[in-house]
């Protein structure tokens, strides 16, 4: 059995108390015009006392090395055309956020970063996007487009002028307690009229069979069934308990740790389709295609800061405006929204599209308008880097009722729904964060439930507080100030990818990059002819490898200190310098060698080498599955080293204190987290994104005897007495009839 590995989903905002419009917007160039390859200024003022100025340059890392592939789809699924994108055509910038107060000083002041898209350059541009000022984040809008999600209490504004820009704050977003008619913004079953993440509802990622975070079932060793957490607490909350793959640790041991995610920019390549409803939003596909690329572009800011991780798009496949009559098999996602198909029959059909892609992307994302209930938003927890999709069956529908079929289909996919109150790109950076592994961050009501947080079903604030306050990105509903990733999340998808707990072999270095169009020498990506690029004067610095003009190696250097793992001073490092170190038995130090800058790739031991003490490797640990449970259920008090795996058959962890645990005697608890792969498990197989794959017949006995000694042990001996007695029967027999 499989539970489902989908994580929670997002919820909409509340409304705002305010909001305000650009004005004077200026483009510092000599024309006032720019090119998608300009480094730049814009200025323009939100009040009569604030000025705020975006430092912005080009985002090269949005697009891929072979440019972007846009598809379009007929009504009926099938594909009209395909074209490469033009990268001249899209101005996306990065950059840094400045203000100055009016009557206070001429200063400029850095106070965040920026995202921005423009739509029109000139005396009167338009842009789109979001900076944030001292931790406020601001988001920008054109009128038209902000009519389109804005939640039905806020503030109206003019959408006839399309020439307009609206901002709002997160600051501006009411608090709960300020509107009491806003019920269904948490993310809880509780209030399921609302708008949340429903990720956590899916069979895959919360069923006791699956393996990612936890709402452990409880069993007696001598009883068959079990009761699952939902049962012992009534009502599973909106972000309810979801399995897959994450960190497979006590979370509260790597908060705040970064150990495990790419010392050096890594890009996680991203395949997005819009649904009919979605394009319908738009006046154009153009249009379509400059949203998207926005919302990647803000959403991406947030992991490239956090985790050195850059989204960049790969595919984007845009439907017709015009929903089919009757869906394509094919394409059996693209139809209108309906009461009978939920958001997660809309996330199993994607996947299983997903699934017939041949690409190296990270994931796929489908953008659309249709949410079920207060679900806005679903993932497949931990599938980063799962291009291949399988099907697991499961009880349970993304809005939490019972299904007969429940059978669900699995790969690195999630849905982002379009709609009124929520921010497109937050719910982007959260269902993201959810296909790289990270859980829910803690709430005051999943920390009333200890099962909850000590089987790391969400992520405290830290090791001695457990509500992380709300104010986070994994957040399950959407509040104002949500900027950052908790310090849990960081280490929750960090140490994730430093177990390949979540996959991370799809993820491509930023390195001998072929840009579509132009090539620009300073832009911090060494794309073909060049020998390197620190990113011009000011990122160079004292460089004394690179050329910061030419982006041609200088003083006979062969290679650049500041890019390449296996340069020092700008030469070539001696064969055998270590340029990864190892972390353990079972994955040996990668070694320079000595004709090249670059790191060899890393690679492991073999799974199922033995690696001392009882252990074997598994995906470049040396544990076992006793030593997998400790390492997960570490938070709780009076376990330690006394936990140990129920049994080798199944790649979910599954556990038990022993007789003297806080679980009760011999209780054995499912966590909903898998085994790694290469964990062995029944009948001889391994373990594969919580599949047991490999098993023969004779292993399974094997194994099922391993796992029921007890019961073997018991019958052995019966069957033992009996035949004693039988013996003895028939000799004492033959001595009266002597």
């Amino acid at each position: 059995l499989f539970a489902a590995l989908v994580a929670a989903s997002s919820t909409t905002r509340n409304p705002l108390r305010a909001i305000s419009t650009v004005q004077n917007a200026t483009i510092h160039t000599h024309s006032h015009r720019v090119t998608a390859l300009h480094n730049f200024d814009l200025s323009f003022v939100l009040r009569p006392d604030l000025h705020v100025k975006l430092s912005l340059e080009p985002n090269h890392e949005l697009l891929p090395d072979t440019g972007l592939v846009v598809s379009y789809l007929n009504p009926d699924g099938s594909v009209s055309r395909t074209e490469d994108l033009d990268r001249l055509a899209h101005k996306v910038f990065r950059g840094s956020a400045w203000y100055r107060q009016e009557n206070v000083d001429d200063e400029w002041i850095r106070a965040g970063w920026a995202r921005i898209t423009v739509v029109k350059d000139g005396l009167q541009p338009l842009f789109q996007g979001a900076f944030a000022l001292n931790h406020d984040n601001h988001h920008i809008q054109l009128a038209p487009h902000f009519a389109h999600t804005r939640h039905h209490l806020d503030p109206h504004v003019d959408t006839a002028d399309e020439n307009s820009m609206v901002v709002y704050r997160d600051s501006d977003i009411l608090r709960d307690q300020d509107v009491d008619y806003m019920q269904e913004l948490k993310r809880s079953l509780e209030y399921d009229d609302g708008l949340t993440c429903h990720s956590d509802n899916l069979g895959f990622n919360g069923q006791p069979d699956h393996p990612v975070y936890t709402a452990m079932q409880r069993r007696s060793d001598s009883v068959l069934g079990s009761e699952t957490l939902s049962n012992l607490f009534g009502k599973r909350q909106v972000d309810s308990s979801t399995s897959g793959n994450s960190a497979g640790v006590d979370l509260t041991s790597t908060i705040g740790q970064t150990r495990g995610c790419p010392n050096t920019r890594q890009v996680a390549l991203v395949g997005v389709a819009t649904d009919c409803t979605y394009t319908a939003q738009f006046n154009s596909t153009e249009s379509v295609r400059m949203n998207v690329i926005d919302q990647m572009n803000t959403a991406s800011s947030i992991y490239e800061q956090t985790f050195n991780i850059s989204l960049g798009l790969a595919n984007l496949t845009i439907s017709d405006s015009n929903c089919p009559g009757t869906p394509n098999s094919a394409s059996a996602w693209n139809q209108a929204c309906s009461d009978s198909v939920d958001i997660q029959d809309r996330l199993n059909l994607f996947s299983a599209w997903r699934g017939n892609q041949q690409d190296s992307n990270s994931h796929w994302t489908l953008l659309s308008t249709c949410n079920t209930g207060s679900a806005v938003g679903l993932a497949w927890l931990g599938q980063a880097c799962v291009q291949t999709a399988f099907s697991t069956n499961s009880s349970t529908t993304g809005n939490g009722q019972s299904s007969s079929s429940g059978s669900e289909t699995v790969t690195g996919a999630n849905v982002v729904v379009r709609t009124q109150g929520a921010s497109e790109w937050q719910i982007i950076a959260h269902e993201t964060g959810h296909t790289f592994g990270a859980v829910h961050d803690c709430t005051e009501q999943t920390c009333a439930q200890s099962s909850t947080v000590g089987s790391q079903q969400c992520c405290p604030l830290s090791s001695s507080t457990c509500n992380a306050g709300a104010q986070y990105i994994m957040n399950p509903s959407t509040t104002s100030g949500i900027k950052n990733f908790s310090p849990c999340s960081i280490g929750n998808i960090c140490s994730a990818l430093g177990r390949n707990s979540v996959k991370s072999t799809c993820l491509t270095a930023n390195r001998n990059i072929k840009t579509i169009g132009t090539q620009e020498c300073g832009n911090g990506i060494v794309e073909e002819g060049e020998d390197c690029d620190c990113g011009g004067e000011s990122g160079c610095g004292n460089n004394s490898c690179c050329d910061a003009k030419t982006c041609k190696f200088k003083n006979n250097a062969v290679c650049d200190d500041s890019n390449e793992g296996c340069c020092n001073n700008c030469q070539f490092a001696s064969n055998g310098t270590v340029c990864r170190a190892s972390t353990g038995p079972c994955d040996p130090a990668e070694t320079c060698p000595g004709t090249s800058g670059t790191c060899p790739q890393d690679a492991n031991a073999p799974d199922g080498q033995k690696c001392g003490n009882g252990l074997q490797c598994a995906s470049g640990q040396c544990t076992s599955r006793d030593q997998q449970c400790r390492s997960v259920l570490g938070g709780y008090q009076d376990v330690g080293n006394n936990t140990s795996a129920c049994d080798s058959s199944t790649c979910q962890i599954k556990c038990t204190g022993g007789r003297s645990s806080v679980f009760g005697n011999n209780a054995c608890f499912e966590v909903q987290q898998n085994f790694l792969d290469g964990t062995p498990c029944g009948g001889g197989g391994r373990c594969d994104n919580g599949r047991c794959k490999g098993t023969n017949a004779g292993g399974q006995i094997r194994s099922w005897i391993d796992d029921h000694k007890g019961i073997v042990i018991g019958v052995c001996c019966g069957v033992g007495g009996l035949l004693l007695f039988a013996i003895f029967g028939c000799c004492a027999r033959a001595c009266r009839r002597r």
